[in-house]
């Protein structure tokens, strides 16, 4: 850690296996007027009366912010952390900076951003010429596989190390993978192949947790879900939220989104013109019933890195079964510093992990019945306040 820093303005978003932080403009009214969030002075030097003893040079400010050089922690603090450094949220490397005279705008980019520009090719084996060089793995779980892709991806490569734990390295299993080919150098982004890897039948969730290594040290673990339960782990007790439509709860603005079923899905894989693998999953039941039936609908999947019908397959499946129903969304807001009548937070920010098990407690909404509704947190955003919309898993509920 070089210094801690305090960003006055932004705004984030956090999704199961990912997150998008940037500072953003602070407007005032309706004009257009803004004030960037990070103001240099935080990166000068100042005594414990807050005068300033040190403006940091071009020099120093090219060292700290440009080059890809530095990762940036964002940590909450609650009345209840233990820890006044704060509980950390997010880890990832600042990326394109923009700056001013008295500021600078901080995108960062987070391990899944970073991975999406590392690609699965071992280092010396992409030449000019031709490539041929192949990775496989078998015998793996999915999340070993992860790990395996990722390592090779990171400590792997020369000059390639990022701070990341993979736990489940070597993790065994029944999956494997076959035609990792450097010539497909273009459909090898590692991003790509652990989404490709989430989207199978039965791939887990995933996601990067930083954590306090050291008084001075974060580190990230990747996490996923197991080829038994796809889900992440839950850890603690699952949060409650509570919505009543008469007298008030700690979620507000419940949202329902609906969406229409999909009952036929096409799939294309690799190969090219004729000899494309390819692959169908449907259920037509609701559209050929006698009484009320359903309009077809239909949808195309493709997934070059699917070069066995088998493997195409298992990932139309899910997404039969995801869509072939009816389904709903639920969204609202929450405020992360609400307490309880003891004094205790409610909802604090690093409790409310995307894909982590919670419940819903409805009373008086008018599209769903009064009960408790067991859910999962799939996004969060918000900015600097202490407000966030929380969206909770697409469900199928038989009303």
């Amino acid at each position: 850690m070089i210094r801690p820093v305090d960003i006055p303005s932004f705004g984030w978003t956090w999704t199961v296996g990912d997150f998008g932080f940037t500072t953003t403009s602070r407007n005032y009214g309706e004009g257009t007027a803004s004030s960037l969030s990070l103001p240099l002075s935080q990166l000068d030097e100042h005594d414990a009366d807050g005068r300033t003893t040190h403006v940091a040079s071009p020099a120093e400010l090219w060292s700290m912010l440009i080059g890809g050089r530095r990762a940036l922690v964002s940590a909450w603090w609650w009345e209840q952390c233990s820890d006044l450094r704060g509980e950390p949220l997010w880890w990832g490397v600042l990326g394109s900076v923009e700056g001013s005279q008295t500021a600078a705008t901080l995108p960062l980019d987070s391990p899944m951003t970073l991975l999406g520009g590392r690609y699965l090719i071992r280092d010396g084996k992409f030449r000019d010429g031709t490539s041929t060089d192949t990775l496989a793995w078998s015998g793996q779980s999915y999340r070993g596989l992860c790990c395996a892709i990722i390592q090779q991806a990171t400590t792997g490569k020369n000059g390639g190390t990022l701070p990341f734990e993979l736990p489940y390295l070597g993790e065994t299993g029944s999956h494997e993978r076959t035609s990792y080919q450097s010539w497909n150098v273009q459909n090898l982004s590692v991003r790509t192949l652990l989404s490709n890897i989430a989207n199978c039948d039965g791939g887990p969730d995933m996601m990067f947790q930083p954590y306090w290594s050291d008084e001075r040290t974060a580190r990230v673990r990747f996490l996923a879900g197991s080829d038994g339960d796809a889900y992440l782990p839950t850890t603690g007790l699952p949060q409650v939220f509570r919505y009543d439509g008469r007298t008030g709860g700690d979620i507000e603005d419940l949202t329902m989104t609906s969406q229409v079923p999909v009952q036929r899905f096409y799939g294309t894989g690799s190969g090219s013109d004729a000899a494309t693998i390819t692959a169908l999953a449907e259920d037509l039941s609701s559209v050929t019933m006698s009484t009320d039936p359903a309009v077809l609908r239909e949808s195309v999947y493709s997934d070059s890195d699917a070069d066995k019908a088998s493997v195409l397959k298992s990932k139309l499946t899910p997404m039969l079964a995801s869509n072939k129903l009816p389904c709903i969304q639920l969204s609202g807001t929450v405020h992360v510093d609400d307490m309880d009548s003891s004094g205790r937070v409610l909802h604090p920010l690093p409790r409310l992990w995307p894909g982590s098990m919670c419940y819903l407690d409805v009373s008086g909404y008018r599209w769903l019945p009064d009960g408790r509704y067991q859910l999962r947190l799939m996004e969060l955003s918000g900015d600097q306040s202490d407000k966030v919309t929380v969206t909770f898993d697409v469900v199928q509920l038989a009303i």
